[in-house]
């Protein structure tokens, strides 16, 4: 009866869908996708999926069941009609595991598995999720004073699709049952297939304290949730002075591409390699100036994006801008990448001294 019941609450939150589908997906290798999250005002992350020999492993499970369900349906659709036997949770965010259960439901032998640490912070922050409703009647006022002020269709219709999808995130949501991991490992996990071996791997704390990434050795592809994306980095759970290290970890195995947890697809290491340099100037820019007793509210000031060289050096600042434009909703009073950065420079004050 349970399940039932949230089948049907799926199946009208994604009636209630715009038309188009929510990710693109994208070859990256024989057999591997990218299925890449469409803007949405409570964002999903993006999936990896590798196609086995006779089943899927999906990366990372999106912010809600019905856009794990209608991703399903996608690559039921655009990839394969083998079914989806291993579902990798990279880390404990609402983004990346609250489409758990619909691959649960859809496939009762579904085995999702995650690292020991991710496991744990999925039954510590429970609270999480009630923090994300409680923020969304301010989120529908936002919108709402926007939509009093549209002065075109084109706007209006746009800021009425977030309010449905904001009504529609809050009764799905309002009764989500956790689906935790069912297979936990500490540091690697590896899947054996006559199609390739596929690696799961604890390379050290970045993101969060229990981010895995997923590399496919022979097809020279690495999957990383959010230890490397095509945004600026969300360090509120972050370990800014070891993430720098636990990428360098990462780079030591053998891949050309990479599916990020958010952003475009990345071929070759040059945005990582950029992410990576960003995350270390910055936290040694704040390091310093905290030492000296440089006030938060003065930092974030000081420390513009023209300010970081890391940030500016080979079109980096560029590309991430051009991320955000094509992959989050958004409309505060500045940019996206000025809102991140601000954000940024806060969390790593809050956050030098975590190991």
């Amino acid at each position: 009866m349970e399940e039932a019941f949230f089948r049907a609450s799926w199946a009208r939150a994604q009636s209630q869908t715009a038309s188009a589908s929510l990710f693109t997906i994208e070859k990256v290798a024989n057999g591997v996708f990218a299925a890449l999250a469409k803007p949405q005002v409570m964002v999903n992350s993006n999936a990896a999926i590798f196609v086995l020999s006779r089943e899927v492993l999906v990366v990372d499970a999106h912010s809600k069941p019905s856009a794990a369900a209608a991703l399903l349906a996608q690559i039921r659709k655009e990839v394969t009609d083998k079914p989806v036997r291993y579902l990798v949770n990279t880390h404990f965010h609402g983004d990346h595991t609250h489409g758990d259960r619909a691959y649960k439901a859809a496939n009762a032998k579904v085995e999702i598995i995650a690292s020991e640490t991710t496991r744990q912070l999925m039954t510590q922050q429970r609270d999480r999720l009630k923090e994300s409703l409680d923020s969304i009647p301010g989120m529908i006022d936002t919108f709402r004073s926007r939509l009093a002020r549209a002065t075109t269709p084109q706007d209006r219709d746009w800021c009425n699709e977030q309010l449905r999808q904001l009504a529609a995130y809050q009764q799905e949501m309002r009764s989500y049952p956790l689906e935790l991991p069912t297979t936990t490992f500490a540091d690697t996990h590896v899947i054996q297939d006559s199609s390739g071996e596929v690696h799961l791997g604890f390379h050290g704390k970045a993101h969060t304290a229990g981010d895995i990434q997923v590399f496919s050795p022979s097809k020279k592809v690495v999957a990383t949730g959010d230890a490397v994306i095509g945004f600026l980095p969300n360090l509120n759970d972050g370990y800014p002075r070891l993430w720098p290290q636990t990428i360098d970890s990462l780079g030591e195995q053998k891949f050309d591409h990479i599916i990020g947890g958010h952003g475009a697809v990345q071929h070759g290491r040059t945005r990582m390699i950029q992410f990576r340099n960003y995350i270390e100037e910055l936290t040694a820019r704040v390091e310093r100036e905290k030492k000296a007793g440089t006030p938060l509210a003065e930092l974030q000031k000081s420390i513009t994006a023209p300010s970081l060289p890391a940030l500016q050096f080979g079109g980096f600042a560029a590309f991430v801008a051009d991320n955000l434009a094509k992959y989050l909703v958004y409309i505060g009073q500045r940019t996206a990448l000025e809102d991140r950065l601000t954000a940024n420079i806060a969390a790593i004050y809050a956050n030098l001294d975590r190991a």
